[in-house]
This record gives structure tokens, C-alpha cells and sequence, in this order.
């Protein structure tokens, strides 16, 4: 369960990264960098709790992304 929680993390991240670098937005692309921060370190503790708040951060944004430009 922790390797799919990681695996999807992952996945949505490159998604929005693919996304979101192109606008060069600076606030967008500073969250980018401190979600995928945090999602490695969670990744890397292999915590639950830590998956889940970093899969919670990575849904917020990807929600954010998507009202604002469409994604």
C-alpha cells in the first residue's frame, strides 16, 4: 500500500510539473519544489502519516491548479 501511495504521488507530481513549469508562474513553481520535497522525504520514511500529508498537499495543489488554469 505504501508503494502505490508513493507510486501515484509521484505520478501526480510529474503531472503537474509538466504542467506547470511551461506558465512560469514563481509561487506555483516554489509549492512544486517544497510538495516534491516533501513527497521525497515521505517516500523515503516510509510513514503513513507522512504519505498521507504529502498526498494531501499534492491533491490540494493538483485541485488549485485545476480551478485556476484548467489543468
Amino acid at each position: 500500500m505504501k508503494i502505490v501511495l508513493i507510486l501515484i504521488g509521484f505520478l501526480f507530481l510529474i503531472y503537474i510539473g509538466t504542467k506547470i513549469f511551461p506558465l512560469k508562474l514563481k509561487y506555483a513553481n516554489v509549492f512544486f519544489v517544497l510538495t516534491l520535497i516533501t513527497h521525497v522525504l515521505a517516500s523515503f520514511s516510509l510513514s503513513y502519516i507522512f504519505l498521507s500529508i504529502s498526498m494531501i498537499l499534492i491533491g490540494i495543489f493538483f485541485l488549485v491548479l485545476l480551478y485556476m488554469f484548467g489543468l
